[in-house]
């Protein structure tokens, strides 16, 4: 899999005066809106050798049936194009105060060779959002926009936490090799605390789970409140109820699930009569503990 997180610089996105293509997806995407024009997209639309590129993985035939295909495909992203556009102008957005901040390139497809994923995280009025994102490909050596999923959740300005970029970071963390090694010290330190009834250790390890919606799922617990604390030390309890007999165990390889709250790693424990599992989620460039379960072992 192939990921790059491009820094860019702060500065407002200038349109020149004579509309010279932009050279990045991000920029020309913009600019297309700002000028409600299509048609500066078209560089990055999938065409005839990008389609002919994808071999078996597609349907072929002949070049006029292949335009009809890349016609209809232009057409549906189009679609999405221009119900962007609409929910920018229903919401009265100065398209012209944008600032692109960052483009994060990453891959959930993970059967799907050709496929990844692209958020593009922008600063408006002082605030930063990340509700722009892309299905594109990358594999024939430049960005081609494939879709655009959720075109009405553009500019809706509503996760100030910035979540979706956590979550395609974390699926960038995911892909390296060490990740996997982080996660079994990680699960190990928390087992060890756990057993030892070191509550200040575990603690510092879990996702807010409490009866706050702004910090639910959100935060890592605070071990200075005393209610968090509580929280953390009823988790710890129930850690220890699912590890009871479980003296040695084995570990397997995580596996990834989205859900409402983000994107969950689970870890297995194999304990050979039963299976505990450790499941984390992402905060602020953290895993964190927000849950686990034991079932029957195989």
């Amino acid at each position: 899999m192939r990921h790059l997180i491009i820094s860019l610089l702060t500065l407002p996105f200038f349109i020149s005066c004579n509309d010279s293509q932009p050279k990045k997806l991000e920029d020309a995407f913009i600019l297309s809106l700002q000028k409600n024009n299509f048609d500066l997209l078209n560089d990055y639309l999938p065409d005839a050798k990008f389609y002919r590129s994808l071999g078996d993985k597609v349907p072929q035939g002949s070049d006029a049936e292949i335009k009809k295909i890349l016609d209809a495909k232009h057409e549906e992203i189009k679609t999405a194009w221009q119900n962007t556009y609409f929910n920018a102008a229903e919401k009265k957005i100065d398209l012209n105060k944008l600032v692109i901040k960052e483009a994060i390139y990453y891959d959930p497809f993970l059967k799907d060779e050709t496929n990844e994923a692209m958020i593009i995280t922008y600063e408006y009025k002082g605030s930063a959002w990340d509700d722009i994102q892309f299905i594109i490909s990358r594999k024939p050596g430049k960005i081609v926009l494939l879709g655009i999923p959720n075109p009405t959740r553009a500019f809706s300005m509503q996760d100030s936490e910035l979540r979706a970029s956590n979550e395609a970071k974390a699926w960038i963390e995911l892909s390296k090799p060490e990740f996997k090694k982080d996660v079994e010290e990680l699960s190990n330190k928390l087992v060890a605390a756990a057993k030892a009834n070191n509550l200040d250790e575990f603690g510092k390890h879990l996702v807010y789970r409490g009866a706050d919606e702004n910090k639910l799922w959100r935060t890592p617990v605070n071990m200075n409140d005393s209610t968090e604390r509580l929280l953390a030390a009823q988790f710890m309890q129930r850690l220890n109820k699912n590890l009871e007999n479980c003296n040695n165990y084995k570990t397997g390889n995580f596996v990834t699930n989205r859900e409402s709250e983000g994107l969950w790693i689970t870890w297995p424990l194999d304990c050979g009569n039963k299976i505990v599992t450790l499941h984390y989620l992402r905060i602020n460039e953290r895993l964190l503990l927000g849950d686990t379960d034991v079932e029957e072992g195989k």
